[in-house]
């Protein structure tokens, strides 16, 4: 009989469907006790041609070596094409149970991590760089039937669905209390989906962005009182003569950043006549010689000393 070794499978190898097929999940019980070789995945008795021996795996590799039936003409016939290095493909039949075994992995490939070899076939178009395919079968306790290839494509398409809406299902976070009751979660759980944590972290920033604005509403709000105040006071005190008109402006912001020191300078102070249309004389440093003498100074006086004696004015509060 003829003998040849061939690689049934390479787990690191995509198939011509596009997934892998992952050696550590094979059930080989069957196809060990009934190692059929058939010839391309043809169905009934006439297309077994020979038996595997020797089926291993290693490595990446599941191996077996195909035992000819030199008695049958087909069998002989397709040997001779092996031996003379013709035909090098094979493929193996499987049963995948289950969609549920298509599962994706970290490179974005399909592995099939459960299923059982039904057969193994010598091929002559093989569809991977390790010359391998497979056939995929659904099998019953009455029947064994060949997927054909939509089926599996659709098998495929329903396990990325599922793969995706797993995914989804299981993207849980896990919070603590603190920031479950800021987002305004269930409390009898520490693991929220995190689709409903998204939400809830946008809606609190959007309230706290409302809040925000409303806070500068009212401080501008706030802002704008205080300056008309600061506004009618200094103008209520000018026409008291207690202030020169001239110096309005910065009165105004004597009375906005220190009010305390402008009730003390000015509302508390006794009022002049018309202090708008009377020339205060400018002040001679050389009269004021101590914080007694500039505090004699009405308040006209000391800020004329002030911005025309700098030096003078700050080595009196030394």
């Amino acid at each position: 009989m003829s003998k040849q070794k061939f690689i049934l499978n390479d787990e690191t190898k995509k198939n011509q469907y596009g997934f892998r097929v992952r050696n550590s999940g094979l059930k080989l019980e069957r196809f060990r006790n009934n190692p059929v070789m058939l010839d391309s995945h043809k169905g009934g008795n006439e297309a077994v041609i020979g038996r595997w021996e020797d089926i291993q795996i290693e490595g990446s590799l599941l191996t077996a070596v195909a035992v000819f039936d030199d008695e049958d003409p087909n069998a002989s016939k397709i040997a001779g094409k092996v031996e003379r290095g013709f035909i090098k493909g094979a493929s193996l039949g499987l049963d995948p149970f289950s969609m549920s075994n298509f599962v994706l992995a970290p490179d974005d490939t399909y592995d099939l991590v459960e299923s059982e070899v039904l057969e193994g076939s010598v091929v002559a178009i093989p569809n991977n760089a390790n010359a391998l395919t497979v056939k995929l079968y659904a099998t019953s306790e009455e029947s064994i039937r060949e997927l054909v290839e939509n089926e599996v494509s659709e098998i495929l398409l329903m396990a990325s669905d599922a793969t995706k809406f797993n995914l989804n299902k299981q993207m849980k976070i896990t919070l603590t209390l603190s920031a479950i009751s800021a987002l305004g979660l269930p409390g009898n759980t520490l693991e929220h989906d995190s689709a409903q944590v998204e939400a809830n972290i946008i809606k609190l920033k959007s309230d706290l962005d409302a809040a925000n604005l409303k806070i500068t509403g009212f401080e501008e709000l706030e802002k704008d009182k205080k300056a008309k105040l600061s506004a009618d006071t200094v103008d209520a005190d000018i026409k008291a003569g207690k202030i020169d008109a001239t110096k309005k402006a910065e009165f105004i912001k004597l009375h906005a950043e220190m009010p305390d020191l402008y009730k003390t300078m000015v509302t508390d102070a006794p009022a002049k006549n018309n202090l708008s249309a009377t020339t205060v004389p400018a002040v001679n440093a050389a009269e004021v010689k101590t914080l007694d003498d500039f505090q004699k100074l009405d308040l006209n006086a000391q800020l004329d000393f002030k911005n025309s004696n700098p030096e003078g004015y700050k080595a009196l509060f030394k």
